[in-house]
């Protein structure tokens, strides 16, 4: 038969009495010593740890949205700057704002257009009858007598077509590029729009804004 010398017994009455010691701490620790969350700073993962019912560990990685200040202004309940998340839409700076009036026309605002940093989110009011309708665009800053601007970004196909050049198709075409690669970020992007080149953009210029 195997006989253990005295230094093996001594060894293995030493890890014996460590599996027991671990068991015993094993179920006398609280519960709440298996969760923890670390937080790396602004801009990066956090990663929290959890137990279920059955005692699995879950792990939940949860990315920082980026954020975008628009300044949201017409006919909204409570007009001012607010931030929102990046990717945030129209629909959410109208909601960040109160919601609109009674007298708002929601009918000329595209809620689903995704909006970008610094943009002015303006929500026009009903005409009276008989006069032309306000587009949801940016009054340029050079006085009240000048026109306004015809925000790409925002206006609908009806709004496009009133700049020189831009007739149905080119208006479609304007439209379908902003929703396949988002909003454009200087009105020089027009001239990655089909159909559209330096000589139209020339003409337009003065009349249009991307905010």
């Amino acid at each position: 038969m195997f006989k253990l010398t005295s230094k093996e017994q001594k060894l293995v009455f030493l890890l014996g009495g460590l599996l027991v010691l671990g068991i015993i701490l094993r179920f006398t620790l609280p519960e709440e010593s298996k969760a923890a969350r670390i937080d790396r700073g602004a801009g990066e993962a956090s990663v929290e740890y959890s137990s279920d019912e059955s005692g699995n560990d879950n792990v939940q990685v949860e990315e920082e949205k980026s954020s975008i200040m628009v300044h949201v202004t017409g006919k909204v309940m409570s007009p001012g700057v607010y931030q929102l998340d990046e990717g945030a839409r129209m629909i959410d700076a109208l909601d960040v704002a109160g919601g609109s009036r009674e007298d708002a026309d929601l009918e000329r605002v595209n809620l689903a257009q995704p909006l970008i940093d610094g943009q002015q989110v303006f929500i026009p009011a009903v005409p009276p009858e008989g006069e032309k309708p306000q587009f949801a665009s940016t009054v340029s800053e050079q006085g009240p007598l000048q026109e306004q601007q015809v925000n790409i970004n925002m206006a609908g196909q009806s709004e496009l077509e009133t700049l020189p050049g831009i007739g149905s198709v080119k208006a479609q075409s304007i439209i379908r590029h902003r929703e396949e690669n988002g909003p454009f970020q200087q009105v020089e992007d027009l001239l990655q729009v089909s159909g559209i080149g330096e000589k139209t953009l020339e003409n337009i210029s003065e009349k249009i804004t991307v905010y």
